[in-house]
């Protein structure tokens, strides 16, 4: 009796107890359940592989030219007016002195042909009293000439009342000969003073026809036309461009700020005209300015001389100055530079595991970059 009461109070105590733990294993309600932390998986070392060597680096900027003339004008008109119209187009080659373009000048074409018809006929005025004067002058002379000789032939045997008469009559030649000679001369001088008047109008009509016309002054190429038949165009604005294709340079916009301050006049520069891709030409940076300060916005000139060469101007050509030059120094591959901001490191092999490590760089080829601190030779870096 006591056996069966000790069994049965020790099933309840177990069934108590097997409660309280499944009452144990029960999420409460605001209960977090925690993740097992999983083991870490190795991360696998990047597969571009490069090594940190010697080598040589050229510093240089690359460029996009245009071959130009060195000697550049634009031409204008010395007075305002409405373009008549352009007479050639850009690239078209002009002779010295040939008619570019025009203004319209109305009824001056024949206003100047009326003048010049005027001075035509003033001019045959001075000719013909020119004539006029010969004409009397002879006959006048032919009478003194007359006169003389019979007073000659008188003193032989006249009396001295015809002697006087024969005086009187040489000296009334002679007289006569005087007063029409300075009469023609006032008349002469006079049809001259109204030719020179007709001529001055001329030459007024003349140059107002002419401030209202381009000339070319000198043999070469079109560089560019701005306006149109119709347009009112003010004096001395530039309208057309002309550039002479026997002195040529190269000239460029220019590289980005960071470059600019590198560039240096007397630099050397390679050039490869787009037109003769297998022939390098030498030439040397002639200027550097600012875009803001230089002419037309093209901070870049570059003499050269190829003349064996058949270049014409608006060709292009890739430009190459060299900026800076270092041989035998650590070099990395700019594919095995990282950046973050303005951290520079590298991806450095560290057992089977890579770390970064932060770098300082100098010049660069646009392919290799010098290191000056941070990494040594024959470390291998890597790409991500």
């Amino acid at each position: 009796m006591a056996y069966t009461k000790t069994r049965t109070t020790l099933l309840a105590f177990c069934l108590l107890l097997m409660a309280g733990s499944l009452a144990g294993c029960e999420q409460l309600p605001g209960d977090v359940l925690v993740t097992p932390t999983p083991i870490p998986t190795p991360v696998p070392l990047p597969k571009a592989v490069h090594r940190i060597e010697r080598g040589d680096i050229v510093d240089s900027v690359t460029l996009l030219g245009m071959v130009d003339s060195l000697r550049r004008v634009n031409l204008s008109f010395r007075i305002g007016g409405r373009l008549n119209a352009f007479l050639v187009e850009p690239g078209e080659l002009v002779e010295a002195g040939q008619l570019l373009a025009e203004l319209d000048v109305g009824f001056l074409p024949h206003e100047l042909a009326k003048a010049e018809k005027q001075l035509e006929i003033a001019r045959l005025r001075v000719q013909t009293a020119q004539g006029a004067k010969e004409l009397a002058l002879s006959e006048a002379q032919a009478s003194l000439d007359m006169q003389s000789l019979t007073l000659e032939q008188g003193r032989g045997g006249a009396g001295e009342a015809d002697l006087a008469r024969m005086e009187l009559a040489v000296e009334a030649a002679e007289t006569k000969l005087a007063l029409l000679a300075e009469q023609h001369d006032r008349e002469i001088a006079l049809y001259q003073a109204e030719a020179e008047l007709k001529a001055i109008d001329v030459e007024m009509l003349r140059d107002r026809i002419g401030q209202a016309q381009l000339l070319a002054p000198f043999d070469g190429v079109v560089r560019y036309t701005d306006g149109e038949a119709g347009q009112l165009v003010a004096e001395y604005a530039p309208v057309m461009g002309l550039a002479a294709p026997d002195a040529l340079e190269i000239r460029s916009s220019g590289p980005g700020e960071e470059a600019l301050p590198n560039l240096r006049i007397g630099q050397s520069v390679t050039i490869l005209f787009r037109d003769y891709p297998q022939r390098e030409v030498i030439g040397q940076l002639m200027q550097v300015s600012t875009p803001g300060a230089a002419d037309e916005g093209l901070p870049i000139r570059v003499e050269f001389a190829a003349p064996e060469l058949e270049l014409e101007i608006g060709a292009l050509a890739d430009l190459r100055i060299v900026v800076e030059r270092k041989e035998d120094i650590l070099t990395i591959p700019n594919v095995a530079i990282h950046s973050y901001f303005n951290r520079r490191y590298a991806l450095v092999k560290e057992g089977e595991s890579t770390i970064e490590v932060d770098i300082s760089l100098g010049v660069t080829d646009g392919e290799r970059t010098e290191v000056l601190a941070g990494l040594e030779e024959d470390e291998e870096v890597f790409e991500r």
